[in-house]
């Protein structure tokens, strides 16, 4: 079976939008059941960006910390950044490109890379003259496929009760 690495709206905009730990607790048990059985991951840095708010998720992933979804980068993964932060120095205006290399979507990326996992997110595509750095365009640069969350749920044959 197929690795995915969660990028941290996958998260956000799950519990502010239609999986909502209220209206769709299935979506989360799915998260911890496929985190134990090690389809699911993403990196320590998202971790951070989920924990540094006060809310319900971010407390949902503070009690997850040691669960296994979290991976420390090790050489591979720092390598694979280093590539993707050369690309993104030389190719993208500055500000873009320091905004985009000081969050936790390369990390995510070079994860996926290390591991041969799919990157899940809901960013979309944008056209190569775009200045923004995103998601999919850099997966696509370094050859790493990328899923939305409603993929995901379809290639785990999910099925959500409400």
């Amino acid at each position: 079976m197929r690795k995915y690495c969660l990028d941290t709206n996958v998260l956000i905009q799950a519990k502010n939008g239609p999986y909502g730990f209220d209206i769709a607790p299935g979506f989360w048990e799915l998260i911890v059941q496929k985190t134990e059985e090690k389809i699911i991951s993403t990196s320590t840095l998202v971790y951070k960006e989920l924990t540094d708010g006060n809310d319900e998720l971010a407390k949902w992933i503070r009690e997850r910390r040691e669960s296994g979804c979290f991976i420390e980068p090790d050489k591979d993964v720092q390598d694979e950044l280093k590539a993707i932060a050369d690309y993104v120095n030389e190719n993208y205006p500055q500000h873009e490109a320091s905004e985009f290399l000081s969050g936790a979507d390369p990390w995510v990326i070079a994860l996926a890379k290390a591991t041969n996992a799919v990157v899940v997110t809901q960013e979309k595509l944008v056209s190569i003259e775009s200045k923004k750095v995103k998601i999919p365009n850099i997966c696509r640069k370094f050859g790493v496929l990328y899923i939305d969350t409603y993929q995901l749920l379809r290639e785990l044959k999910a099925t959500i009760k409400i």
